[in-house]
């Protein structure tokens, strides 16, 4: 399991660093020091590859966000909460993956639809909870939403402001 992960780390990497169409299994390879058809036993295509490091990521983050906005607490914390771990998830732990959902472009469509499901389920984490913190002040559903997605959005750009000393 540790090998496949680092082969998505190492992917994810390379998709960020040259996008979807200048990334390509060969060059994975040789950066685990691997021949390019080894690549092929774990993954079908480049494709495949890229939807499994989109979608493992995005699993482990949601998983881990839903516990924060499922836990105890004042909804106001929680989504205190959901934001600082969410600045971590793209400073921290998943630096090599956030482009992915955000920045690379890939031109199927069917890789599209999906990382947009996928961006749709994490914020819908973030707004769960907002809405529960907004009806407290009454705010209303949309005007929650639309606020959501400007601080999301906003974090978009966290990696390339924010460096860590």
């Amino acid at each position: 399991m540790q090998r496949v992960r680092l082969m998505q780390e190492t992917a994810a990497r390379i998709f960020a660093e040259k996008g979807f169409e200048g990334a390509n299994l060969d060059e994975i390879a040789a950066r685990l020091d691997l021949n390019g058809s080894s690549l092929y036993h774990y993954f079908s295509s480049k494709h495949e590859l890229f939807l499994r490091c989109v979608e493992s990521t995005a699993g482990e983050v949601v998983e881990r966000l839903s516990a924060i906005a499922d836990s105890e607490g004042l909804a106001t914390d929680r989504l205190r909460r959901l934001f600082h771990d969410q600045v971590l998830i793209e400073i921290r732990d998943y630096p090599d993956f956030v482009p992915l959902f955000l920045k690379v472009y890939a031109p199927d469509p069917a890789i599209r639809e999906r990382v947009l499901q996928l961006r749709q389920e994490h914020g819908a984490v973030f707004e769960r909870v907002a809405a529960e913190a907004g009806r407290s002040v009454g705010r209303d559903r949309d005007e929650i939403r639309l606020l959501v997605h400007l601080a999301l959005g906003s974090l978009a750009y966290v990696q390339d402001w924010y460096t860590p000393h």
